[in-house]
């Protein structure tokens, strides 16, 4: 399926617009903003983190004293997670089809934006988009591929994957998503 503008139903770009073969990107199903992204998401401490198990995955940030757990079973229903650490603008995004989950700086080009998921898939994997230029990025190849970013990489944010008994053990202090 070629990928298709949410309001019109039109098609989105023509396969000049992106830098990735256009008959690539599919249409994963539930459409833009279809699954929803967290925006500072509450946290909560670790006793009170009730959706994971000790052997659950998690992706862990550590900024200064601040540190947080993001789950696997939160980004399953959400994808990704815009987050404010201190002086960190942090997107974390995460593909339940390829396991993936990576951190990116929000700020790019100067200007702060929080991600969305916009519904299609590049090789299996998760193609969110950014709200202030509407620009699709993949997360597989970390830039986007249409748009006014075109092009652009997004600047890593080193998190961590280990399950939650090791990150509790590591930062006894984090917190931990919100249900």
């Amino acid at each position: 399926d070629t990928p298709q503008d949410p309001e019109s139903g039109e098609v989105e770009n023509t396969s000049n617009e992106w830098s990735i073969p256009v008959a690539e990107v599919l249409d994963g199903g539930p459409g833009r903003d279809g699954i929803p992204a967290l925006e500072n998401p509450g946290m909560v401490d670790a006793s009170e983190v009730f959706t994971v198990n000790g052997t659950d995955l998690i992706l862990g940030y550590k900024n200064g004293n601040d540190v947080r757990a993001y789950q696997h079973v939160i980004l399953d229903w959400h994808e990704i997670i815009n987050d404010d650490i201190g002086d960190v603008s942090l997107a974390v995004t995460y593909c339940p089809l390829t396991g993936t989950g990576i951190g990116w700086n929000r700020v790019v080009d100067g200007k702060e934006t929080t991600f969305g998921v916009s519904g299609l898939l590049y090789q299996t994997n998760l193609v969110p988009f950014d709200r202030a230029t509407n620009s699709n990025w993949s997360q597989i190849l970390n830039e986007s591929v249409n748009g006014s970013l075109s092009g652009r990489k997004a600047d890593l944010v080193q998190l961590v994957e280990t399950d939650w008994d090791t990150w509790r053990a590591m930062y006894p202090e984090t917190r931990g998503v919100s249900t």
